[in-house]
């Protein structure tokens, strides 16, 4: 069997990719052909091709025309769907949170799966008929994830997996109360590790999510539940049956992370229990369990009765009218946020918003300066021409730090969002030791004073229209054309042009 398996990234070994990479060993084990198509490749993804799986990110590239369509977010499964619009679909809901990760009713597909209870309740919520959904829980390859040695009777190294920052304060403490050395892995801290497998083998004690505490609890670790968002405690051989049912997510994060119930986990810490929850994992975490359980539901939507293809045609273009760019206020825009990071306003219009903030208080700083006296204006102006300078530099600075942000959009808006703000902030620091030093100084003369801000102004103005003639600009543009598609760029652009006045590109 030819299954067309559509995932958004496959890229970052982040939690569906995962699954992708897991299903398509299985699946080609089992003696059939998975093909990956994603929007995004990345290490992972070549990683993948060198080991022999079909990975694309266009469809014109699918070698053959798949059996059946693996389809995962919303965006690259509409691609698949166009692309094959007579094969039958099977559609995989990830998370119970993200809109592009939503069920969205389609002719074309004929089950849905969901991986947990909350993604299950998300799917019938949307519509899905319950009598067409399956709940298939994630799965670890038993090969790759050794079970380690027995665990010690008090732990000794423990590895927090983070994708979020707000916890890792809160387990450090507990840890270093416990006398519990701790490593930490994962985006949240810059250091990702392509072989958790190998990793885990040297830890006893485990602070992770999702699949993440899936795989250390196959390992043979003890498995804290917790991240940046909430608090569930130690997974034990009672509550892992429930823990399971939720994906170990955030349905089971009813409390705040804090030291002090992290302690009160690592105090349950009990090998004996440990080894039991391993045990229970190994025997129905199985891959190839996963693999069968994926195939029936393939089975079942190739027996259903094939959609009308006039529906079919209406269900795809009805999924094009949400997720294309378009003025109105529709499901792309929250995709596109998920996805990339976009923000509703371009970005240009925000240097240019800065820029008029800090011309707007250098013009309330040039009326202050009209009341002072020409005593010692040349001093004065030569200290106000400093701080310009110096205002201009953080300019500079800032608008280079941005540049670098734009590249990198797809994978970190969140990063990007605070490192403007940061250079705001440096900014607004930098005028407000300004003001206090205007504050007790003395005396500038009025012709001297507004010769220097006319210059400042002068100079802005020139340095705004060279950074938009710079080839570092070009630079950006280009980036930015080539990570962005064109379809998200055309109405961003116009939204510029007629907000500076210059109409329509």
């Amino acid at each position: 069997m030819r299954v067309l398996i559509t995932n958004l990234h496959f890229s970052y070994n982040s939690g569906s990719e995962v699954v992708v990479e897991l299903l398509a060993d299985g699946l080609r084990r089992a003696g059939h052909t998975p093909m990956l198509l994603a929007a995004d490749l990345g290490r992972q993804a070549f990683a993948a091709r060198e080991r022999g799986h079909i990975v694309v990110d266009r469809v014109t590239a699918i070698p053959a025309q798949p059996d059946i369509i693996h389809a995962q977010h919303a965006t690259v499964a509409l691609a698949a769907f166009a692309a094959f619009p007579d094969v039958p679909a099977v559609f995989s809901c990830h998370s119970a949170v993200f809109e592009v990760e939503a069920p969205r009713p389609h002719p074309q597909i004929r089950r849905w799966i969901a991986v947990d209870n909350l993604c299950r309740d998300k799917c019938l919520s949307r519509g899905v008929p319950s009598e067409h959904l399956s709940v298939i829980h994630n799965a670890v390859d038993l090969e790759r994830f050794a079970r380690r040695a027995a665990l010690p009777q008090r732990p000794a190294r423990a590895l927090l997996l983070t994708k979020n920052t707000g916890h890792h304060d809160a387990v450090g403490e507990a840890c270093a109360g416990a006398g519990i050395a701790l490593d930490a892995l994962g985006p949240a801290v810059g250091k990702v590790s392509t072989e958790l497998e190998r990793e885990l083998r040297a830890y006893d004690l485990v602070f992770a999510t999702a699949r993440m505490a899936l795989e250390a609890a196959a390992v043979g670790c003890a498995v804290i539940v917790c991240d940046g968002r909430g608090f569930a405690g130690m997974l034990t051989s009672a509550n892992l049956q429930h823990w399971r049912s939720m994906n170990f997510g955030v349905g089971l994060l009813t409390r705040p992370t804090t030291a002090e119930v992290v302690r009160h986990a690592i105090d349950r810490y009990d090998a004996d229990d440990a080894g039991a929850v391993t045990d229970m994992v190994r025997a129905d975490a199985s891959l190839e369990a996963f693999v069968a359980r994926h195939l029936a539901v393939y089975t079942r939507a190739l027996a259903d009765p094939p959609g009308d293809i006039a529906a079919c045609r209406a269900a795809t273009a009805a999924w094009i009218e949400e997720l294309a760019p378009t003025p109105t206020d529709r499901a792309w825009r929250t995709v596109a946020r998920e996805a990339m990071g976009v923000q509703t306003e371009p970005w240009a219009d925000l240097f240019a918003d800065a820029e008029k903030r800090v011309q707007q208080e250098l013009h309330r700083h040039a009326e202050e300066m009209n009341r002072l006296s020409v005593e010692t204006a040349a001093r004065v102006a030569n200290d106000l021409t400093a701080r310009i300078d110096v205002r201009l530099d953080e300019l500079r600075r800032a608008e280079a730090e941005t540049q670098h942000a734009l590249a990198e959009i797809a994978r970190s808006s969140q990063w990007l969002s605070a490192k403007f703000e940061m250079a705001e902030q440096r900014l607004g620091a930098v005028i407000e030791a300004a003001k206090q030093q205007l504050e007790i100084s003395i005396s500038l003369a009025e012709q001297r004073l507004r010769a220097r801000v006319n210059d400042a102004e002068e100079r802005l103005h020139a340095l705004s229209e060279a950074r938009l003639q710079s080839g570092l600009w070009a630079r950006a543009c280009r980036l930015w054309r080539k990570a962005i598609p064109y379809a998200v760029r055309k109405p961003l652009w116009d939204l510029r042009q007629r907000l500076l006045g210059r109409g329509p590109a």
